[in-house]
C-alpha cells in the first residue's frame, strides 16, 4: 500500500475534473474550427463571400475559447500540483520529526534536503502538469480523430494511421527512458548531497590541503552527471521529434489520399485543420512521459523515507488523560526501569524530583543515550522510561514544551532573529525585557548588542556565533523555558571557566530535575548525585563527596582523566 497522499484527496479530484472539462472544451472548439475551415474553403470555391462570414467568425471564436481554456487548464493544474506538493511536504516533515534521532542521523543531510526540494519539484511537475496534460491528450487525441473521420472518412483514415504510429512510439520510447531517468537522478542527487556536505566546510577543507582532491572528485562526478544528462536528453529529444515527424507523415498521407480519391480542396483544408489539432497534444504527451519518469524516481525515494521507522506514541491510561502531566511548579521524577537501548543494557535508575544528576563515563558509554531516551527522542528496545509515571513519547506537544528542555550538540539554531532563537520551545513567549535580563545572566547580552538587538539576525546553525556563544544561547533558552526536566548533554565542553557557575545558576533558577552528561569534575561536584556509565550500565552511583574521598569507581574515573 502506498504511503504517498492520494492525488485526488482533499477536493483535488474536483480540480482534476475541471482540467478534463477544459480539455474537452478545447477539443470541441478545435473541431468547430476544423468544420468552419472546410466551410470557408467551400465558400471560396463557390465564390460566395457572404457564406464564409459565419465560418470565419466561428474560427476566430474557437481560437479565443481555446486560448482561454488553455490558460485556465494551466492555472488549475498548477494549483493541483502545488496543493499536492504542500501536503506531501508536510507529511515528510512530520515523519522525519517523529523518527528517532539515530534514524535521522543515518541519512545524509543533503539527501534529506533533496526530498524537500528536487523530489517535491518532480512530484509537483507530474501532479500539476503531467496529469493535466495526460488528461488533455487522452481527450483531445480521440476527439481530433473523430473530427478527421467525420470530415472525410477516407482522408481521415489516411491521416490517423501515422498519428497512431507516432503515439505508440512516444509511449514505447517514454517507457524505455526509465533507466536513463533513474541514472540521471541518482548522479544528480549524489553530486548535490556531496556539495551540500562540503560547501559548509570549504574553508577548512582548503586549510587541510584537500581542495585539489575535492576538485578532482567534483569534476569526475560532474562528468558522469553530464554523460547521464546527455543520454537522457537524446531520449527526450527523440520524444520531442516524434510528434513533428508523425504530423509530417500524416499530412503526406492525407495529400496522397486526396489525390487518389479526388477529394475537394475544402475537405483537404478541413482535414489539415483537424490534423493541426493533433500535433499539440502529441507534443504534450511526449512531455508527460518525461515528467512521469522523473516522478516515479522521486516517488520511490519519498516512499522509502516515509517507510523509515518512527517513534511510536504510547497510549496513556484513560485516568491519566484527565490529569496534567507535571504540575506547574513541581519538578519531575525521572525513572529508567530495565532499559536497553543502543549503548546501554538493562539500566534501572531513578532521579528524584528536583535532583541534579551528573552523568559521567567514557566516550560512547551511553550518556547521550540516557538523555535522548528521557527526552523521548529515542525508544528503548526493552524496558520503560517514565517522567512522573508517563512515557516521554506519550506527552502532548503542550506538555513537552512545559516539561522538558534539552540542550545537546545538535540542538537547533535556525536562521532568523535572536528573539526567536532564544525563545524557541517556550510555552509562552516572554517579553523582551525578560529575554534580555536572562540573556545577561548567562553572558549573552554582549552578543545581542553586537548583532543589533533582539531583532538582530543569527545565521543558519548559529554560524555567526562562536561555539561558546552558541552554548550560552542554549542555556539562556533553557532558562526561559523554565522546564521541569532539564537535560544537558556536555553543556560545558566549550564554555570558559565561568561555565560551571552558569550551570549552577540554571539549576537554581529552574529548580528542575536535571540530567547533565559531562566530563568536567567541577560540573560533577556541583550536582547532587553522580551516575557513572560504563560497559553499557550505570556501574556506580554516589555523591559528589566521593570525588574528594578519592575512593570508588567515580573518583577513579576522574583521577584517570588528567593522566589520559
Amino acid at each position: 500500500m502506498s504511503r504517498m497522499p492520494h492525488i485526488g484527496a482533499e477536493g483535488r479530484w474536483r480540480r482534476i475534473a475541471e482540467i478534463a472539462a477544459c480539455a474537452l472544451g478545447q477539443a470541441v472548439a478545435a473541431g468547430w474550427a476544423a468544420f468552419a475551415t472546410r466551410d470557408v474553403f467551400a465558400a471560396i470555391r463557390n465564390e460566395d463571400p457572404s457564406a464564409a462570414t459565419g465560418s470565419i467568425a466561428a474560427i476566430a471564436c474557437s481560437g479565443v475559447i481555446i486560448a482561454a481554456l488553455r490558460v485556465r487548464e494551466r492555472v488549475v493544474s498548477e494549483r493541483v500540483g502545488q496543493g499536492y506538493a504542500a501536503v506531501l511536504r508536510e507529511k515528510l516533515f512530520n515523519h522525519v520529526a517523529a523518527m528517532p534521532t539515530t534514524a535521522v542521523a543515518s541519512y545524509r543531510s543533503g539527501a534529506l534536503a533533496l526530498r524537500f526540494v528536487g523530489d517535491l519539484s518532480s512530484v509537483r511537475g507530474w501532479v500539476g502538469l503531467g496529469v493535466g496534460r495526460l488528461i488533455s491528450a487522452a481527450i483531445t487525441l480521440p476527439a481530433a480523430a473523430i473530427v478527421l473521420i467525420s470530415l472525410n472518412p477516407a482522408l481521415g483514415a489516411a491521416a490517423i494511421v501515422p498519428i497512431a504510429i507516432g503515439v505508440t512510439a512516444v509511449c514505447v520510447i517514454g517507457f524505455l527512458l526509465a533507466p536513463a531517468h533513474r541514472r540521471l537522478r541518482s548522479r544528480r542527487s549524489r553530486l548535490a548531497a556531496d556539495m551540500s556536505e562540503r560547501i559548509a566546510c570549504a574553508p577548512e577543507l582548503r586549510l587541510m590541503g584537500r581542495m585539489e582532491i575535492e576538485r578532482r572528485n567534483m569534476k569526475r562526478r560532474t562528468e558522469r552527471l553530464t554523460q547521464a544528462a546527455l543520454t537522457r536528453a537524446q531520449g527526450g529529444g527523440l520524444l520531442d521529434a516524434i510528434p513533428d515527424a508523425a504530423a509530417g507523415a500524416a499530412a503526406a498521407s492525407l495529400f496522397t489520399s486526396a489525390i487518389l480519391t479526388g477529394a475537394t480542396a475544402a475537405d483537404v483544408a478541413g482535414e489539415m485543420a483537424a490534423l493541426s489539432i493533433l500535433t499539440h497534444p502529441m507534443r504534450r504527451l511526449a512531455g508527460v512521459w518525461d515528467r512521469h519518469r522523473a516522478y516515479a524516481a522521486a516517488r520511490a525515494k519519498c516512499e522509502r523515507l516515509l517507510g523509515a521507522p518512527k517513534l511510536k506514541r504510547h497510549r496513556r491510561p484513560r485516568a491519566d488523560k484527565a490529569r496534567r502531566v507535571l504540575g506547574p511548579t513541581a519538578p519531575a521524577r525521572l525513572s529508567f526501569n530495565a532499559v536497553t537501548a543502543r549503548a546501554i543494557r538493562n539500566v534501572t535508575v531513578e532521579a528524584a524530583p528536583g535532583e541534579r544528576i551528573a552523568v559521567i563515563g567514557a566516550n560512547g558509554a551511553g550518556k547521550s543515550t540516557l538523555l535522548t531516551l528521557a527526552a523521548g527522542l529515542e525508544l528503548p528496545m526493552k524496558g520503560r522510561v517514565r517522567i512522573d509515571g508517563v512515557a516521554p513519547t506519550s506527552l502532548t506537544a503542550a506538555e513537552r514544551r512545559r516539561a522538558i528542555a534539552y540542550v545537546g550538540g545538535r540542538s537547533p539554531i535556525l536562521a532568523g532573529s535572536l528573539r526567536r532563537a532564544l525563545t524557541m520551545g517556550c510555552a509562552e513567549r516572554p517579553d523582551d525585557a525578560d529575554i534580555f535580563k536572562t540573556a545577561a545572566t548567562y553572558g549573552f547580552a554582549a552578543v545581542i548588542e553586537r548583532l543589533g538587538g533582539l531583532d538582530g539576525q543569527v545565521s543558519e546553525a548559529g554560524r555567526n556565533l562562536s561555539a561558546g556563544e552558541a552554548r550560552r544561547l542554549m542555556l539562556t533558552r533553557a532558562a526561559l523555558i523554565r522546564p521541569k526536566l532539564l537535560l544537558l548533554d556536555e553543556p560545558d565542553d566549550v564554555l570558559d571557566p565561568q561555565g560551571v557557575g552558569l550551570l549552577t545558576r540554571l539549576y537554581d533558577e529552574t529548580q528542575a530535575t536535571a540530567l547533565v552528561a559531562t566530563h568536567n569534575i567541577r560540573t560533577a561536584r556541583a550536582a547532587d548525585a553522580i551516575w557513572l556509565v560504563a560497559d553499557g550500565a550505570v556501574a556506580a552511583t554516589g555523591r559528589p563527596e566521593d570525588l574528594d574521598a578519592r575512593t570508588g569507581p567515580i573518583a577513579e574515573f576522574f583521577s584517570l582523566r588528567p593522566a589520559a
